[in-house]
C-alpha cells in the first residue's frame, strides 16, 4: 500500500466512465500513479451532463472509499474536471477611452477583465477568460502594460456553460462528503498534456472524440481561439446498431473489430458479421451505419473549425486527435477527405512521463483526462491516516448535515427578509396612494370653493357696477319728492 503523505487526487466525470486517480508529481516532471479506480457512468451521466444526482453521489462515495483503501490514507479533497454539452466560447470586447494619453497599468487591465466578467448573460456562467489581444490605438498587442494611449480595447474569449452544470457537480460532491479543491476545464487540461508548444504556437485543431461528445479546440500563437463541445460521439454508433437488433455492449465490440470510418476496397465482398445469438448481419449494412455517423461527426468538426475564423492554411500544426472514438479504423482517411487536413496526429498516450506499479494502467488512454487534471493540481489531497479523524480535514456527516441546515436557515431568513421588504414596500405604496387621493380630494374642494366664491363675486359686481341715473332723471325724482 502507498504511504506517501502528499498526493493529488483527480476525478474525471466521463460519459462512459468516472475515473479516479491518485498520483504524486516527481521532481523531474513525471507523475507516479499510486492508485486508480473506474466505474461505469452511462446510467447517470449523459453527454457530460449529470442526469441522476443520487447515482453520481453514490459513485463518488464508492470511488473515494476504494481509493482510500488502496492508498491506506484518507482523502481530504479532490480535483474535478468540468466539461460536457453546452460548453463553448464566446468572444467579447471591452473599450475604455481616456481624456488624454495615459500609460496603461495592470489595474486598468484588471478593471477591463472585471467588466468582461459582468457582461455574461444570466443563463450562462463564465468558467474561464482567455485574453486574445488588446487594441492600443490602431495596433494589436498581447501585453499593453506600459504603453501610452488614449484608447484601449480588450478582446476576450469567455468559456461559458450553463450554471446548473457546476452547481450539480458541487452538490453531488458535497452530498458525498468530499471537498473540491478546484474544477479545471477538462479539455484545456487535456490539451496542455497532449499538444506541444510548437503546435499551439503555429496553430492547430485539438479534437477529443469521446463516448457521447466530441470537443474541438483551436489554438493559434499559444492562445485558445475557439472551443465547442459537439453532442456526438462513439456511443452514437452503438445506438445506431439497435436498428439491427444488436445489443449495446456487443455493438461496441463489433465497432472496434469491424467498424471503419471509410470503406476501402469497395469491390471486395465481405462475409456477413456473426452475432453472439447465432444471427448474422450484412457487412454492408453495418459499415454504412458506421460511415454515416462518422461522416456526421467529422463534418461537425469541420463546421467548428470554420466558426473559429481560422483555416487549415493558418493552422500549420495540423489536427491532433485523441479519445476512444478516434480508434476506429480508417478514421484518418475520413478526416482528410472531409476536412482537407493532411497533417494529422493521433494520440493514445499523453506526453507526461508516468511511473506506476499498476499493470495495464492507461493502456487505451482512458485515463488521460484524469492524469491531465493531476498535472493541473498543486494542493495536497492527503487527509491523514485512514480512520484517524484528528488528522483529517474531511468533514463528517454530522458536520455536513449541520452545514446544510445552516444554509437552509440562511435561505429561509433571506426569504423572510425579502417578504418583509416586499410588504413594507406595498404598505408604503398604499400610504402614498392614500395621501395622493386625500390631496386630490382637498384640491377638488378648493376648486369648488373658488368657483363658488367667484360666482358670488360676479353677482355683487353686477349690482355695484349698474349705470347711474342721468341728471334730468335725478331732477325729476327730486321734484316728485318735493
Amino acid at each position: 500500500m502507498a504511504k506517501q503523505e502528499n498526493f493529488i487526487v483527480a476525478i474525471d466525470l466521463g460519459s462512459s466512465k468516472v475515473t479516479g486517480i491518485a498520483g504524486v508529481k516527481e521532481p523531474d516532471g513525471a507523475i507516479n500513479i499510486l492508485a486508480f479506480v473506474q466505474e461505469p457512468s452511462e446510467s447517470f451521466i449523459h453527454k457530460g451532463r449529470v442526469q441522476n444526482v443520487d447515482k453520481l453521489t453514490q459513485c463518488i462515495r464508492n470511488l473515494k472509499a476504494d481509493l482510500e483503501k488502496r492508498l491506506d490514507k484518507a482523502i481530504s479533497q479532490v480535483y474535478v474536471g468540468i466539461g460536457g454539452l453546452g460548453m463553448h466560447t464566446v468572444g467579447n470586447s471591452v473599450s475604455k477611452n481616456f481624456p488624454e494619453k495615459v500609460v496603461i497599468t495592470q489595474s486598468m487591465i484588471d478593471e477591463m477583465l472585471d467588466m468582461n466578467l459582468n457582461s455574461c448573460p444570466g443563463d450562462r456562467e463564465i468558467l474561464d477568460v482567455i485574453p486574445q489581444e488588446y487594441k492600443v490605438g490602431a495596433q494589436l498587442q498581447l501585453d499593453p502594460v506600459g504603453v501610452l494611449t488614449d484608447r484601449l480595447e480588450g478582446r476576450f474569449l469567455n468559456v461559458v456553460v450553463s450554471p446548473e452544470l457546476r452547481q450539480q457537480i458541487e452538490n453531488c460532491f458535497r452530498s458525498a462528503g468530499i471537498m473540491i479543491a478546484d474544477m479545471p476545464i477538462t479539455e484545456q487540461a487535456l490539451a496542455d498534456v497532449v499538444l506541444s508548444e510548437s503546435e499551439k504556437r503555429s496553430g492547430c485543431v485539438f479534437v477529443d472524440m469521446g463516448a457521447e461528445t466530441t470537443s474541438v479546440a483551436v489554438y493559434k500563437n499559444n492562445i485558445l481561439r475557439h472551443l465547442a463541445v459537439i453532442p456526438l460521439g462513439g456511443a452514437n454508433i452503438n445506438r445506431d446498431f439497435l436498428s439491427l437488433q444488436v445489443d449495446y455492449d456487443e455493438a461496441e465490440e463489433l465497432k472496434l473489430k469491424f467498424g471503419s470510418a471509410r470503406t476501402t476496397n469497395v469491390d471486395a465482398e465481405h462475409a456477413p458479421i456473426a452475432l453472439k445469438d447465432g444471427r448474422s448481419i450484412k457487412y454492408e449494412e453495418f459499415s454504412n451505419l458506421v460511415e454515416a455517423r462518422m461522416e456526421e461527426i467529422i463534418l461537425n468538426i469541420e463546421h467548428q473549425i470554420s466558426l473559429s475564423k481560422y483555416d487549415r492554411n493558418q493552422l500549420i500544426g495540423g489536427m491532433i486527435i485523441t479519445g476512444g472514438a478516434s480508434q476506429i479504423q480508417n478514421i484518418e482517411k475520413a478526416v482528410t477527405e472531409f476536412t482537407k487536413f493532411d497533417k494529422l496526429r493521433f494520440v493514445r498516450n499523453i506526453r507526461t512521463t508516468l511511473r506506476t506499479k499498476l499493470t495495464d494502467f492507461n493502456r487505451n488512454g482512458s485515463c488521460n483526462a484524469a492524469i491531465a487534471l493531476i498535472e493541473r493540481g498543486d494542493q495536497n489531497c492527503c487527509g491523514g491516516e485512514l480512520g484517524d479523524p484528528t488528522k483529517s480535514i474531511f468533514p463528517t456527516e454530522e458536520e455536513i448535515k449541520r452545514q446544510q441546515e445552516e444554509e437552509q436557515r440562511k435561505l429561509e431568513e433571506e426569504a423572510r427578509l425579502q417578504e418583509e421588504a416586499r410588504l413594507a414596500e406595498e404598505e408604503q405604496k398604499r400610504l402614498e396612494d392614500e395621501e395622493r387621493r386625500k390631496a386630490e380630494r382637498r384640491g377638488g374642494a378648493m376648486r369648488s370653493m373658488r368657483s363658488f366664491l367667484s360666482k358670488i363675486a360676479s353677482l355683487v359686481s353686477d349690482e355695484d357696477t349698474s349705470p347711474l341715473d342721468s341728471p334730468k332723471e335725478q331732477k325729476n325724482d327730486k321734484a316728485k319728492q318735493d
